[in-house]
């Protein structure tokens, strides 16, 4: 029996293998299409937690220096919340659990490791830990999947962690020193704002606790004294001779003040003679003879010379040892003179230090006040109001002092007192320290000075407080007069780029003025333009090293243009205060409190 063979052909055969291959194949590609789909998701939903945590934890250490709702920390919690919901995760807004997913704690660099350790606290943190998890325990739940459920996966655990730190800072304050930082206590600026002299006198050091003025007769004394027990109160500061007579005079110093009618101020006129009733019975009292308080009230000899020492020995600095018989040179035992009514300089015996000076530097002190500035008509206070001129008494000579015997060297009297701006400045950087050395930053400061001169006052430290002490000590024209903004700088340079700053801070520069910078590179005084342009090129180097620059400009007279073009080329941002002394204290202390708080935040993690 034949059996019969069915022969098919080649193609046919190869179809069918093909066939069962592609099935194969699109099996294999549909599970490597779910895989890439899933591994894709995985991927993105990752990338996504990552930049969530990163943007929160930035965010909440961002806040960590705010206190000026009060404790930052609820602050900082809030706003990594915000962050996250507002940071979508694979489309989907995201929570956060407060308890697990937000810590706060500090973090110190660890020179072994070349890391940061991170402590838990939430005692003055520096650092927040933020966890964004698509996890089963957290309230986001599992990242879902999608193709791999085929092969019964559903979900995933994926999760990511960022740690923030507000980064410790080498900052170097660098403050304007010149001589205009005592301009707004000068009696010649009461047109423009209420001046607080008296504010000063009664901060002088060495002011009486007991005035025995000894030349107030019992019916003078205002019976608010004598129920006080009869005694003078305290007249604020010291004072000599005759002023203590006129005492410190009207107290409120405003717009509409007027020193011809202040009890305070006495006119003693270059060649007039002088027929001040009060003065006479001064002299008298203090024993001249008739014919000797004759002499000296009259202008006789001005002409002569005579008239500086005339008025020293009619205030009561220096006695009068005229020769005239029956005088009080007789009484004193002193040396006669000629006899004659010329007070004459060999007859001048300086009864009055001025505040803890030998007698001649008195003398030299105040017959520049008598002769150079009261007679004279160069000075800002007679441009200021021309019934100055003359016009004897505690005002007078405070602003004396002010205008030309700024220095420490010549005056240190000044650094105990609030003379404005500069006391102002001194709290506002009183607070911006207290501020650091409460929370325990790890910050450190430095102190850096300028008037026609760039100075290093203080070495980059933690011990914050050193910087607080030294510009407590200091005083407006502490060393000269200018303001070599370059100069000063240059010193902040020096001292952030010096062995004491590290290398894991950010380095910070305050930069303070209250006017004009005009000492160019070369320490030439004078050229505003070359001052200026001293101080661009210093900030442009402080660029180019990456430090940022805050400018902090007090007063209407302060180069607002310039401070703001120095704190754009250093990266950071000028602040004005200006206004009655009361409003520029409370900005100033606002500027600084900020400053302080002003802290960089960068990720370690």
């Amino acid at each position: 029996m034949r059996s019969k063979v069915s022969f098919r052909r080649p193609g046919e055969r190869r179809r069918g293998v093909v066939a069962v291959q592609v099935a194969v194949a699109l099996v294999l590609l549909l599970g490597f299409a779910a895989l890439t789909v899933d591994i894709g998701v995985i991927y993105n939903t990752r990338a996504d937690l990552q930049r969530t945590a990163d943007a929160a934890a930035l965010a909440a250490a961002a806040k960590l220096a705010d206190y000026s709702k009060g404790d930052p920390i609820p602050l900082a919690r809030q706003a990594a919340v915000d962050f996250v919901r507002a940071n979508h995760v694979f489309g989907k807004e995201m929570e956060l659990d407060l308890n697990a997913d937000v810590r706060f704690g500090r973090a110190s660099f660890n020179e072994e490791t070349g890391l940061y350790d991170f402590t838990p606290t939430e005692s003055l943190p520096d650092a927040v830990r933020i966890s964004v998890r698509h996890t089963k325990d957290s309230p986001n739940g599992s990242a879902q999947l999608f193709f791999a459920r085929i092969f019964g996966v559903h979900d995933t655990q994926i999760s990511a962690q960022a740690t923030a730190i507000m980064v410790p800072r080498d900052i170097a304050l660098v403050a304007d020193l010149s001589a205009s930082h005592n301009d707004d206590s000068e009696l010649s600026n009461y047109p423009s704002q209420d001046v607080n002299l008296w504010d000063v006198w009664d901060a002088w050091p060495g002011g009486y606790d007991e005035i025995d003025y000894g030349v107030w007769e019992p019916e003078e004394i205002p019976p608010e004294w004598i129920e006080m027990g009869g005694e003078v109160p305290q007249a604020a500061g010291p004072a000599w001779g005759f002023f203590k007579k006129l005492g410190f005079g009207q107290q409120l110093i405003s717009q509409d003040y007027d020193p011809v009618v202040d009890g305070g101020l006495i006119r003693l006129a270059y060649k007039e003679n002088w027929t001040d009733a009060t003065l006479r019975q001064y002299l008298s009292d203090r024993g001249y003879v008739e014919a000797e308080v004759d002499a000296m009230m009259s202008s006789t000899y001005d002409a002569n010379g005579a008239y500086r020492y005339r008025v020293a020995v009619a205030l009561g600095l220096a006695y009068w040892n005229s020769g005239i018989p029956g005088g009080l040179w007789e009484q004193r035992g002193a040396p006669p003179g000629n006899a004659n009514a010329w007070v004459g300089s060999g007859e001048v015996e300086w009864a009055e230090p001025f505040h803890e000076r030998t007698l001649d530097q008195s003398a030299s002190i105040f017959y520049d006040y008598i002769n150079g500035f009261m007679k004279g008509t160069n000075s800002r206070l007679y441009a200021t109001n021309a019934d100055f001129r003359y016009r004897f008494g505690v005002k007078t000579f405070l602003t004396y002092l002010m205008e030309r015997r700024y220095d420490h060297a010549d005056t240190p009297e000044w650094a105990n007192t609030p003379h404005q701006p500069m006391a102002a400045v001194k709290d506002a950087v009183g607070h911006m320290v207290d501020f650091i050395d409460g929370l325990n930053t790890d910050d450190q400061l430095s102190l850096e000075v300028y008037g026609t001169t760039g100075r290093h006052e203080v070495d980059l430290t933690m011990d914050v407080q050193d910087v607080n002490d030294r510009m407590s000590a200091l005083q407006a024209g502490h060393y000269d007069g200018w303001t070599n903004m370059g100069g000063g700088l240059q010193r902040a340079l020096d001292e952030l780029t010096s062995g004491r700053a590290r290398h894991t801070s950010k380095k910070m520069i305050v930069l303070l003025t209250d006017g004009f910078a005009n000492v160019d590179q070369y320490g030439n005084t004078g050229n505003e333009q070359a001052g200026a342009d001293y101080a661009r090129m210093k900030a442009e180097e402080a660029a180019t090293l990456g430090f940022t620059i805050f400018c902090v400009s007090v007063g209407a007279n302060s180069n607002i243009s310039l401070m703001e073009e120095i704190a754009e080329l250093g990266g950071g941002e000028h602040f004005h205060a200006e206004g009655s002394i009361e409003q520029y204290s409370a900005q100033l202390e606002a500027i600084f409190r900020e400053l302080g708080g002003r802290r960089p935040v960068e990720l370690i993690e």
